[in-house]
């Protein structure tokens, strides 16, 4: 299939979910109303809390809920499944459950003085019931940090040019912020200095690459440790100082790099060439359940819910600005994973026929220098056919640099999410419930899980929490539209799906682990997410068919 008609269905589709599907939810069950106060314009004070520009807290919402997921996702589930059912799933998910599930966590953390999706439910399914579905949460936000921690410091090892301009976006960001918001300078012409400064990084990046002098596993665990104090740092200071201004330049960076790509694919019209569909006889990998855990931040996360009701409802200035940051962010996010598709599909030589396993794992080979190289070499091979005045090494770079400053915001984000997770569980008068206490709790266990070295089998588990925790808090949003008598069809015929869906990848995953390749974390951390998922579940289905009851009554 061409990649151009492919991107054009696929644009077309999201556009009209977004006028047609999100207006409809937004009149529905939303209504919203600018003159009603968010929780970002009456708490003051706090450095959590900080009415945002509109694109300002786009770009931050959009590179937090990112990260790496829309990459790795969407590259996996090709080489496991073929590209038809990956595209069709991020089509469809994003659309009607993702988008949904992103925009309704905002908006009803936003009508409860901005508190996470965990605290607003507490009083419909009970301080039990609270307790353990604060750990679910806090649990997938571990697995968050140690698997985009370990990808990123994997690429600043293989690509040393990287490592001037990571960091260095940091430190614009830190300017744009005080520029913007503590001195009041213009934002767009703050916007393109800070933009033009990342070029400049970028430049000096090539010019100066860093490599640490240490074997490649101990450099590993030298950029991880690097990362994580980052992430401490950056997770207890204001939020508009660096967290927002970074993830609004990464955006912008994204997006300009996409805005290229986009241009390359309608000038080369580029054919895919990776098998539409991978037959089970060949991949000996289940459709269903393991696509919808695989393709993850791409059509559904959890880890969405998270950001949305975490930062994201602390900095929202006006209603109005819902649907387009919590709604219209989701299905950015979906046509990222498309995008990266069409690059890895059509950039990369995947071969023609599939007829024995030897031809899979030819496929597979256009993966095998890792999927932050292959997405940038897939990137590289058709924009250098369009644009060839453009060096292709630095097409690699600029394309690696792109999904390493994603994986930041999710870092720090993640780290800053479980830490307000936390607070909200502890009584606040308790002498434990200090920020940088609290933030360690769940570095440490996180980084104790990056540097076992456990990649693989931490995105497996991250996949399948992240897709858990989405279906719970749908079924929450379904306890909370009925106790303020609205429909709740909208969400929980998604949540019933997803949760019999990643339960099932669970168990799956259980089973292979258990007797096939023994890991007892593995084992541990998939058995406690199934009881607590179930029991969670079953805790607000009780507590639906309650307030039913009551309505009827």
């Amino acid at each position: 299939m061409n990649a151009l008609i492919l991107l054009l269905i696929i644009i077309a589709w999201l556009i009209a979910g977004y006028f047609i599907y999100a207006k409809f939810l937004e009149g529905k069950l939303i209504k919203t109303n600018d003159k009603n106060k968010t929780p970002a314009q009456v708490i003051k004070n706090n450095p959590d809390y900080k009415p945002g520009k509109k694109f300002f807290l786009f770009g931050h919402h959009f590179a937090s809920i990112a990260g790496a997921g829309p990459i790795i996702g969407p590259i996996l589930a090709v080489s496991y499944f073929g590209w038809f059912f990956v595209v069709l799933w991020i089509a469809i998910g994003s659309v009607f459950i993702g988008a949904v599930h992103d925009y309704l966590s905002l908006m009803f953390s936003v009508r409860n003085k901005g508190q996470g999706i965990a605290k607003i439910s507490e009083k419909r399914i009970g301080k039990k019931t609270f307790y353990i579905f604060s750990i679910l949460l806090w649990l997938t936000l571990m697995l968050i940090i140690s698997v985009f921690s370990v990808s990123s410091a994997q690429s600043l090892v293989e690509i040393p040019q990287l490592v001037i301009p990571f960091f260095g976006i940091t430190l614009i960001a830190l300017f744009l912020g005080l520029a913007v918001y503590k001195f009041n300078q213009n934002k767009y012409l703050s916007s393109i200095i800070a933009f033009f400064l990342v070029i400049f990084f970028i430049w000096l990046g090539i010019q100066i690459p860093i490599s640490l002098p240490f074997s490649i596993q101990i450099s590993q665990i030298t950029w991880i440790s690097i990362l994580f104090i980052y992430a401490l740092v950056v997770s207890l200071i204001p939020i508009w100082l660096v967290l927002q201004p970074r993830d609004y330049i990464s955006t912008l960076s994204l997006f300009s790099f996409l805005f290229i790509g986009i241009i390359a694919i309608i000038i080369t019209r580029p054919e895919i060439n990776a098998p539409a569909m991978i037959p089970f006889s060949i991949s000996q990998i289940p459709l269903w359940p393991i696509l919808f855990i695989t393709v993850a931040c791409g059509a559904v996360s959890g880890f969405h819910a998270l950001i949305s009701s975490g930062t994201t409802s602390k900095q929202l200035a006006k209603e109005s600005h819902g649907k387009i940051i919590g709604y219209g962010a989701m299905l950015t996010e979906a046509l990222v994973a498309i995008l990266v598709l069409i690059f890895v599909c059509a950039g990369l030589k995947w071969g023609i026929n599939i007829t024995n396993s030897l031809d899979l794992n030819f496929f597979q080979n256009a993966l095998s220098v890792g999927w932050i190289v292959a997405f940038g070499r897939g990137f590289a091979n058709i924009v250098s056919s369009a644009l060839p005045f453009i060096s292709y090494p630095l097409l690699i770079i600029l394309g690696a640099l792109i999904v390493n400053t994603f994986i930041l915001t999710s870092l720090d984000t993640s780290t800053r999410v479980g830490r307000m997770i936390a607070s909200e569980a502890i009584n606040k008068k308790s002498k434990i419930n200090k920020k940088f206490l609290l933030t360690l709790a769940i570095l440490i266990p996180a980084f104790l899980l990056a540097i076992t070295n456990t990649y693989a089998s931490l995105w497996r588990m991250f996949g399948s929490s992240n897709q858990l925790i989405a279906g719970v808090v749908l079924i929450a949003i379904s306890a909370y539209l009925v106790e303020h008598k609205k429909p709740m069809i909208y969400t929980l015929i998604p949540s019933f799906f997803m949760i019999i869906t990643t339960l099932t990848a669970l168990f799956y995953i259980l089973y292979n682990n258990i007797f096939k390749e023994f890991n007892l974390t593995i084992t541990i951390i998939s058995s406690l997410l199934i009881i607590f998922a179930v029991f969670v579940t079953i805790e607000i289905i009780i507590k639906i068919i309650e307030l039913k009851k009551k309505r009827k009554s």
